[in-house]
């Protein structure tokens, strides 16, 4: 095939020469969700595909501007970047005015197959992750704010399931100190029934506490994260098996010989726990979270990684941290390279950044209250512009002013020459 002229190559063209000759080669990887956001990201801003909205000036009829619409897929390289920006603005205003830790948990190399075949698993390392660091602070006597994102691939786009959590140095004091996890797992062996006993926020006379990185027991969250993530992997599974209509793969995993032997395995293998990174205590919110954001918002790989494209292979850029984080050129099939990119699209509406503690959507606006009292309002970080800011900062005027008389345009009609409901329903009855 001819080489594409070198230069910048979007995403959006990749799919759009090479999806259907990937579909004739691996329909059967494809899930109706993972068709959805690429039928999105071919027809972005695309006057046929997702259509447009007209615009006119009240006074002068004739002058009118057509703005298209955009897809908002995290796999839309411009659309993600705007929310990406935006989510980091948001993060900023609502997370306590304090220092912050940066912990990574990862996923042992065992599981990683299974978390992709099984994506409804996923839930069970968040749960684990989050239970690990919220358990060990009401031990503290606080309870932290959290904020957790999960990324599934690597710089080389192989398959990294891990969650990078942004949580507080610290946290609102509670009416007393928790039960150690340990001691409560101890009691609930001799009686089944036992139950935690509940701590809460002192909301009457608030008090903040601190929490420095010296005083956090590493060892400890490591052995206390392989707990948990056994723990509740072995619950979803149990769940799924005993369900009307039970996965046969994980079934296998729910008997008393073979899902035993496995779990024991990975005890023995990991003695020390599981990966567990913790940063040392951080200020700059905005650089962690569009590190994060970065890719939770975002395709997994950025098209500046892209360095060549011939149509039938792609080389890009990747990080190789077996050898000291140092840049590696790598070449692939076009087809392979969009099987890679495609895997990590995750389930429709499943959240791939959840709140936690103080941070909780039914508590944020509570807690958001008095930690703004205590410690202070965040510094202000400017809103994300709009697509009339945007236009106009890039093309020097305004877009949806009138050139007669200067007026503003106002919105007339939109043109959807296929419903996005009709697409999805369409996707989901070729991938059922």
């Amino acid at each position: 095939m001819e080489t594409v002229q070198k230069g910048s190559f979007t995403l959006k063209q990749i799919f759009q020469e090479n999806w259907e000759g990937f579909l004739l080669a691996h329909k059967t990887l494809i899930t109706w969700y993972m068709a959805y956001n690429v039928w999105k990201v071919m027809n972005c801003r695309e006057p046929d595909g997702l259509g447009f909205a007209t615009f006119a000036c009240p006074d002068h009829p004739c002058e009118i501007r057509t703005v298209p619409r955009t897809c908002k897929s995290r796999f839309c390289s411009v659309c993600a970047k705007i929310q990406s920006d935006k989510w980091v603005a948001d993060i900023n205003q609502s997370f306590p005015n304090c220092p912050y830790f940066h912990i990574t948990f990862t996923v042992p190399s065992q599981f990683r197959e299974l978390l992709f075949e099984k994506r409804e698993l996923l839930n069970a390392v968040f749960l684990a992750c989050t239970e690990t660091l919220i358990s060990f602070c009401k031990e503290q006597g606080f309870l932290p704010a959290i904020t957790a994102v999960l990324h599934t691939f690597g710089s080389d786009l192989k398959r990294h399931v891990h969650i990078h959590i942004i949580m507080s140095a610290g946290g609102l004091k509670l009416n007393a100190k928790a039960e150690r996890y340990t001691r409560y797992e101890e009691r609930k062996k001799q009686d089944p029934r036992a139950k935690m006993k509940k701590v809460s926020v002192l909301t009457e006379n608030p008090e903040w506490i601190s929490y420095p990185r010296s005083k956090v027991p590493y060892k400890m969250l490591r052995k206390r994260y392989q707990a948990l993530l056994i723990k509740h992997l072995k619950e979803q599974i149990r769940k799924n098996s005993n369900s009307d209509n039970p996965d046969e793969d994980l079934r296998i995993l729910s008997g008393p010989i073979l899902g035993k032997a496995f779990f024991d395995d990975l005890k023995k293998e990991y003695k020390n726990g599981f990966y567990v990174h913790i940063s040392k205590e951080r200020t700059d919110l905005k650089q962690t979270a569009a590190y994060i954001g970065r890719y939770a918002r975002r395709p997994p790989i950025s098209e500046l990684r892209i360095k060549d494209y011939t149509g039938d292979y792609i080389t890009y850029e990747f990080k190789d941290y077996n050898n000291n984080g140092s840049k590696v050129l790598h070449t692939l099939e076009t087809i392979r390279f969009i099987k890679r990119l495609v895997r990590h699209i995750p389930p429709h509406y499943f959240n791939v950044i959840r709140h936690y503690g103080l941070l909780a959507n039914r508590v944020k606006s509570i807690y958001n209250k008095i930690t703004d009292k205590l410690l202070g309002k965040m510094r202000h970080i400017k809103a994300v512009k709009n697509w009339r800011e945007r236009q106009t900062e890039y093309k020097g005027e305004d877009p949806l002013l009138c050139k007669i008389c200067q007026k503003t345009m106002v919105f007339v009609s939109n043109h959807l020459p296929i419903p996005l409901a009709a697409i999805k329903s369409k996707l989901q009855f070729v991938f059922s």
